[in-house]
């Protein structure tokens, strides 16, 4: 009888759906402790669980495992509903204190196993691991974690945490401290967050602001995906604060000069300079010149038969400068390509 216990008590104890009765010691033995639980039949708990010898009309608080043995006598445990009332306290406290830490110890449907401090299980929906969504869940096991408390159900003894709900608040309070710091024309530092066709998204110490396309560059000629990567760490210039929508318009070329405002110190008709290759229309070649200048070499300026290849480097020669349309405008220089 104490092995078919020992298997069902460990299988009450994964369960943990008993619910917790107290009942009434009306006979002791050697070896087990019949108890009046309120049902037709009485019930049985292992003396050696028990853990001490009680006395007749002692109350105990007992939980079913097997409402009927071979015997006829229901199996109780007491080990059971002390260990309900112990959830009972362990959630009564950590919903009281709405944050929790542990560690996630197992991959199941739909999220994570997490074993809390206080050494009970609770679920963590995938959904909630972060504000970013989780590519490489295996990544997650074994790490340990500060989570909010989402909901607490007594009736199933389940608890759901959230780390994501946690990070959203401790972003939203450092979102408005650092909206009160900001002015606009700072430079300031931000991580990338995405880059999309029109701009770049980056978090300014818990702050979203937008590097638009056009504020890319001063020669027009980068895309977002030219200069960053998700992740990186880069200087941008505040524009404007939005602080009804909290969030940052940014300039990404406005945290150095502009080039054009001492253009003809940096270039002059004439003189040789190497450029880069990034776009090719009817009107001609654009190039990506050295200080964030656009140069551009018309159609009618490449010699018959000469190609020139995307994204590689070249030598032309300087033919004039376009103030108004902000343009160098160059000249071929009969030289063998350089890649």
């Amino acid at each position: 009888m104490e092995g078919e216990f020992a298997k069902l008590l460990e299988e009450s104890f994964k369960r943990l759906k008993q619910e917790v009765i107290t009942g009434t010691v009306v006979k002791v033995t050697d070896r087990e402790v019949f108890v009046d639980f309120g049902w037709k039949s009485e019930g049985v708990v292992p003396l050696k669980e028990l853990g001490y010898k009680p006395k007749v009309g002692d109350k105990i608080d007992v939980c079913v495992v097997e409402p009927e043995t071979e015997e006829g006598y229901a199996l109780l445990s007491v080990n059971c509903a002390r260990s309900i009332k112990e959830w009972e306290r362990i959630a009564d406290e950590i919903e009281k204190r709405g944050i929790v830490k542990g560690k996630i110890r197992q991959r199941v449907r739909g999220g994570y196993k997490v074993q809390l401090e206080e050494g009970i299980t609770v679920f963590l929906p995938m959904s909630q691991v972060d504000i970013m969504p989780v590519t490489k869940p295996d990544d997650w096991l074994d790490r340990e974690i500060e989570a909010k408390v989402l909901s607490v159900d007594r009736k199933r003894r389940s608890i759901v945490i959230s780390r994501r709900k946690l990070l959203e608040e401790e972003r939203a309070k450092k979102r408005k401290e650092t909206l009160k710091r900001l002015k606009e024309g700072d430079i300031v530092e931000g991580t990338v967050k995405n880059i999309v066709d029109f701009g770049i998204f980056v978090d300014v110490d818990g702050v979203d602001g937008l590097v638009h396309k056009s504020d890319i560059s001063w020669s027009g000629l980068k895309t977002p995906f030219d200069v960053a990567k998700i992740g990186d760490r880069i200087k941008v210039k505040i524009k404007k604060i939005e602080k009804d929508k909290e969030r940052l318009v940014l300039s990404l070329k406005d945290v150095n000069p502009d080039p054009w405002e001492r253009i003809e110190e940096l270039y002059k008709p004439g003189m040789e300079v190497e450029g880069e290759v990034v776009k090719e229309d009817k009107k001609g070649v654009w190039v990506y010149l050295p200080h964030d200048v656009a140069g551009f070499l018309p159609a009618e300026s490449l010699p018959k038969g000469v190609k020139l290849k995307y994204k590689h480097r070249y030598k032309f020669i300087v033919d004039k400068i376009d103030r108004e349309k902000r343009r160098v405008i160059l000249k071929w220089q009969e030289e063998t390509p350089q890649k």
